[in-house]
């Protein structure tokens, strides 16, 4: 009888860690795929979505999760309010966005310290590829044909903002990596110097303001005070070099004046949108099936506040800034009345240079960059219980 129940033990042991391991697996899919042509991220995310919710077991480990269901709910409402209004852009961007959480859960439910920051590491490797290929076609491609005359670089991205937010976001890991004092300080500092050629390869002009705002983020929670007032102080001599000596230190900069006329055109259309359907909007993606219908194709609102107000409404904006409240609250909980800055830190410095650059772009909801935000969000869960980890494994 005691030998039966080894037998059993030891199988039910070696089926736990076998899950364990495939489950780690997926998440590091997942993040590798982000550093994929956008084309082949797309198909490998879409599909592990898929997987996700339709196997039995991964679905019960998704919806375990605290408020899952309220956001499904949310997400399915908005799938048929784009569908009710034959809005098909924000019926395939809703499908996206619910496989996406699905991904996101998932991972919330198995994260631990140490596995998001081996996936960080994993992240500034992966960066190098995609900072090598702006190179390439930057400075090799381009010289060899002059039909591949690459201006701004998207690398494998679907635009050079897109680019941008991503390398800007690694530029950030780095400086948690390096300002927790984790090993191989040296990668860190190759993986920031890559990145910040790679920006001013993609030029994109507001991916400065996140590494600024990022790392001050950074340096203010970890109460590193004299690094912060230097850090400021290189701000200042920057802007005094640009704006007083009129040195072109950040490309594109002068034209910032016509971009910001651009944007102020959509900002206005946006707004006027909004006031039509104030209360629930369209579902995703309004701002380009309500320009569409006017004889001409606006992606987004280059705004990610007014395009979160045409996609679901005041009702949808609040039920949305409600969740998120509740989670950034969990997360300034754990990072000043615990005390426990590793990875609450990234997640604080990553979200403010989001929202700094959503002020001005909508470079978040994309196949590769909505997927990376998630995760950054769920190392949370390195703080859950490992109980409760424990029940939705066996689930």
């Amino acid at each position: 009888m005691k030998r039966e129940i080894t037998i059993e033990s030891k199988a039910a042991m070696k089926r736990q860690i076998d899950e364990s391991l495939t489950y780690t697996n997926i998440i590091i899919i997942t993040v590798t795929s982000i550093f994929l042509p956008y084309i082949f991220a797309g198909f490998i995310l879409v599909g592990l979505g898929i997987y996700l919710v339709l196997n039995k077991q991964t679905r019960k480990i998704i919806f375990s999760q605290t408020y899952s269901r309220y956001i499904f709910m949310f997400f399915g409402f908005y799938l048929f309010a784009a569908f009710f209004y034959g809005n098909w852009f924000g019926v395939g961007a809703g499908l996206g966005l619910i496989l996406a959480m699905a991904i996101g859960f998932f991972q919330r439910s198995f994260m631990t310290a140490e596995l998001y920051e081996r996936i960080l590491t994993l992240v500034c490797v992966l960066s190098i590829t995609s900072s090598s290929c702006a190179i390439t076609q930057k400075f090799v491609i381009s010289l060899m044909d002059d039909f591949y005359n690459y201006d701004r670089i998207s690398a494998m991205f679907l635009h050079p903002n897109y680019f941008g937010t991503i390398t800007a976001t690694v530029i950030i890991i780095c400086a948690y990596k390096i300002l927790t004092n984790q090993d191989s300080k040296w990668l860190y500092y190759i993986v920031g110097f890559m990145n910040v050629i790679s920006i001013y390869l993609c030029e994109s002009m507001f991916a400065w303001a996140e590494i600024f705002v990022g790392i001050a983020v950074l340096l203010l929670i970890m109460k590193k005070y004299r690094l912060f007032f230097l850090w400021n102080c290189v701000a200042v001599t920057a802007c005094f070099f640009i704006f007083i000596l009129d040195i072109d230190l950040i490309p594109r900069l002068s034209d910032a004046g016509e971009t910001f006329r651009l944007r102020l055109k959509i900002w206005k259309f946006a707004f006027k949108q909004f006031i039509k359907e104030p209360f629930f909007g369209h579902g995703s993606m309004s701002c380009a099936f309500l320009s569409y219908e006017q004889g001409k194709l606006i992606p987004h609102a280059h705004s990610l506040y007014l395009d979160i107000l045409m996609n679901y409404g005041l009702i949808g904006t609040l039920l949305m800034v409600f969740y998120l409240i509740k989670y950034y609250v969990s997360i300034i909980k754990i990072c000043f009345k615990e005390k426990k800055v590793m990875i609450t830190s990234l997640i604080l410095a990553v979200t403010a240079a989001a929202l700094i650059h959503g002020t001005t772009d909508l470079t978040v909801f994309w196949i590769q960059t909505f997927p990376f935000y998630v995760f950054i969000l769920t190392g949370i869960g390195a703080y859950g219980s490992q109980e409760n980890k424990k029940i939705s494994s066996s689930s």
